[in-house]
C-alpha cells in the first residue's frame, strides 16, 4: 500500500476578538499564503466580531491568495443580550465554549499548524492534543510581554505585590531582575493603568500573567509584533526571555501590496479620505485617531475640534458615528462637506492615510498597532492614551524614542486640555527638526526589519517553515 501524502499546509489563526488584535492576525494569515508556501489558511473570529469583519470588508480580492483565505467564526458563550465588549464577561466566557468548538475545527486533519493570541493561550491545549504544531502570538510590544512573564520575580523581589500593584518604585521605574541594570518606567506594568480601577487591574493583571505564562511554555514559538532595534533594551539585556521571536513590524507588507483595509471592523471611508488628503499641500495635515474603544468625555472632544479648527492646519479626524452628533455646533456640517480645514470620517484605511504625503503628523491613542504605523511612516506623535499599554507605548514615543509629545502630563491627568494648549503642542511638534529626523530613522530601521535581509524577515521565514514541516 502507497504511503499516505502529507497534508497540504493549511495554518489556523486565532485572535483575541479586539480590533488591534484581528488586524495583525489578518496580515500574518496573508503572509503565510503569499511567502510562506502554505496551501490555505483559516481565520477564527468570534460570531460577533466576524459579522463586523464582513460588513465591512472591501470585495476580497481576486489573487490566488485571497482565495484560499478562509473566514470562519465561533460562538464567544455569551448570551444575546450580555456586552459582548465586556473584556471580564468575555474572557471567562470564551475559555469555556471555545475549546470544544476549535477542536471540532482541528477534527478534520486538515490543519497542519495554529497561531493564537496569547491571550487565548488555553487554546495551546487543543492544539497540542492533536499533536499539531502551535505558535503564540503578543500583538504588543516586547517590553510589556517582558514585564508580563517576569511578574513572579517582580512578586518575589518586592516590586509588586501579588495582585501587580506597585511596591517599591524608586524615581517612578524599577528592574526587571535584581541583576538587570536598566531600568523600567512603571508604565511598563501596564495593567496598572484603568483609570483607577483597582478592580478591573487585579483582574487584567491575572489574565494576562496566566496566558502569557502558559504561552511562553506551550507554544513552540512564541511571537511578538516588534522589532528588536525598536526596543534594544528588551532585546539585548540578560533578563529578556530569549523565546521572544520579534517578526513585526506585520502592518507594512500587505497594505503596500493590496491598498486596502485588512482586518477592519469599520468600513473605511476609502474615497472621501484620500481625495481630501490629495486636496492638500506636501506635509500639512494634522491626522486624529483614537483607535475602536477609547473614550473621551462630550467637554473634552469638544475642546479637541475647536482646538483643531483654531490651528489653522487642515486635519482629517475619525470620529466614532455615536461621537459625531457631539461636536460643536455647526463644526460637523462645515468639515464634513469638505468646506472647511478638515475632514472628519466616521473611519479612515490608517496605513493609507499614514503614508499619504500631505499628513504632518498623527494624534494617537497610542494603540500599538499605531505606535508602529506612526514609526514606519515617519510621522511626529501627539500621544493621547487611554489605558493599558497605551502609556507604555507613550513613553516609548515620547521619551526612549524622542519622537512625539504627550497632549497630557501624568500629573494632570483627567484635567480639561484646552484649544490654546492643542494648538500649542502641534506648533511644538511640527516646528521640532529633531523629531522628524528621529522618526525618519526609526522609519528606516522599521523597513530594514522586514526587507530580505532583516531580522524580522529572516525570523518569520524561520517560523513559516518550521511551521510547514
Amino acid at each position: 500500500m502507497a504511503a499516505e501524502s502529507p497534508a497540504a499546509p493549511h495554518a489556523l489563526f486565532l485572535p483575541y476578538p479586539a480590533q488591534g488584535h484581528v488586524i495583525p492576525f489578518m496580515e500574518l494569515a496573508h503572509r503565510f499564503l503569499h511567502r510562506g508556501g502554505f496551501a490555505a489558511a483559516t481565520l477564527v473570529n468570534t460570531d460577533f466580531n466576524h459579522r463586523r469583519l464582513l460588513a465591512a470588508s472591501a470585495p476580497p480580492p481576486s489573487s490566488e491568495a485571497g482565495s484560499r483565505l478562509r473566514l470562519v467564526s465561533v460562538a464567544d458563550g455569551l448570551g444575546a443580550e450580555d456586552d459582548h465588549e465586556n473584556l471580564v464577561l468575555l474572557n471567562a466566557a470564551m475559555e469555556n465554549a471555545v475549546p470544544p468548538q476549535l477542536d471540532a475545527l482541528l477534527a478534520g486533519g486538515e490543519v497542519t499548524c495554529v497561531v493564537v493570541d496569547v491571550g487565548m493561550s488555553w487554546a495551546l491545549d487543543v492544539a497540542k492534543r492533536r499533536g499539531i504544531p502551535a505558535a503564540a502570538l503578543w500583538p504588543a510590544s516586547a517590553g510589556v510581554l517582558s514585564v508580563i512573564l517576569g511578574a513572579p520575580e517582580l512578586v518575589r523581589d518586592g516590586v509588586i505585590d501579588d495582585d501587580g500593584a506597585p511596591l517599591n518604585l524608586t524615581n517612578n521605574s524599577f528592574h526587571l531582575t535584581k541583576s538587570s541594570t536598566t531600568p523600567m518606567d512603571a508604565t511598563f506594568l501596564a495593567w496598572n493603568y484603568m483609570a483607577g480601577n483597582r478592580d478591573a487591574e487585579r483582574l487584567v493583571f491575572h489574565y494576562l500573567t496566566t496566558t502569557a505564562q502558559a504561552a511562553a511554555a506551550k507554544a513552540d514559538f512564541l511571537l511578538c509584533n516588534t522589532f528588536s532595534d525598536i526596543e534594544p533594551a528588551i532585546f539585548t539585556k540578560p533578563s529578556t526571555p530569549a523565546s521572544i521571536l520579534p517578526i513585526g513590524p506585520l502592518r507594512t507588507w500587505m497594505r503596500q501590496q493590496h491598498g486596502r483595509p485588512v482586518g477592519h471592523f469599520w468600513r473605511a471611508e476609502d474615497t472621501a479620505c484620500m481625495s481630501f488628503l490629495d486636496a492638500q499641500p506636501r506635509g500639512s495635515v494634522v491626522y486624529v485617531a483614537f483607535g475602536s474603544i477609547t473614550v473621551m468625555a462630550v467637554a473634552q472632544l469638544q475642546e479637541l475640534a475647536l482646538g483643531l479648527q483654531a490651528s489653522g492646519r487642515p486635519f482629517l479626524w475619525v470620529v466614532r458615528p455615536g461621537l459625531a452628533g457631539k461636536l460643536p455646533t455647526g463644526f460637523t456640517t462645515d468639515l464634513v462637506t469638505g468646506q472647511g480645514k478638515g475632514k472628519v470620517v466616521g473611519w479612515a484605511p490608517q496605513e493609507q492615510v499614514l503614508a499619504h504625503p500631505a499628513v504632518a503628523c498623527f494624534v494617537t491613542h497610542c494603540g500599538w498597532n499605531s505606535t508602529l504605523e506612526g514609526v514606519r511612516n515617519g510621522l511626529p506623535m501627539l500621544c493621547w492614551p487611554y489605558f493599558t499599554d497605551q502609556f507604555t507605548n507613550q513613553t516609548y514615543i515620547c521619551d526612549i524614542w524622542r519622537v512625539g509629545l504627550r497632549v497630557a502630563l501624568a500629573e494632570s491627568s483627567g484635567a480639561m486640555v484646552t484649544k490654546e494648549r492643542i494648538v500649542e503642542l502641534l506648533d511644538d511638534l511640527l516646528r521640532d527638526e529633531g523629531v522628524k529626523e528621529r522618526v525618519l530613522k526609526l522609519k528606516e530601521k522599521a523597513e530594514k526589519s522586514m526587507s530580505e535581509d532583516g531580522e524580522s524577515f529572516k525570523n518569520l521565514d524561520l517560523l513559516m517553515k518550521s511551521l510547514r514541516k
